[in-house]
């Protein structure tokens, strides 16, 4: 059994839980909100889109990822050492040879590029 704390969210359905793991930013946010409302957590999981699914397991792939604890899914990011100011929102993760790198979106376009290149924006 874990301490948790729960979450300031109340759903009253399966509907509205599956609104909130759709809008959590961690995976602690999904446990947490899945532990506490487990009798509705079949219902809700069933009530996801794919791309919703996909990305509640990414959230679980890369929770205790330091990457991912930077950069969670969904925020801004900028290059370091851009001149265009083009700001992205993350939207993968992956390493290969030790490098973890980010994929993001500007705009329309996908972008990728070292962690370490990177600062979060607001």
């Amino acid at each position: 059994m874990s301490a948790l704390p729960l979450p300031d969210l109340e759903p009253h359905s399966p509907e509205e839980l599956a609104q909130y793991i759709i809008s959590a930013q961690s995976w602690k946010e999904v446990e947490v909100l899945t532990t506490a409302y487990s009798e509705w957590k079949v219902a809700a999981w069933k009530l996801l889109s794919e791309a919703d699914r996909a990305r509640v397991k990414q959230l679980k792939q890369w929770k205790d990822h330091p990457v991912a604890q930077k950069f969670p899914l969904g925020c801004g990011v900028e290059r370091v050492n851009s001149n265009q100011k083009q700001a992205g929102t993350v939207i993968n993760y992956w390493s290969a040879y030790g490098v973890d790198y980010i994929t993001f979106q500007v705009g329309l376009d996908i972008d990728w590029c070292r962690a370490s290149s990177l600062k979060r924006t607001k």
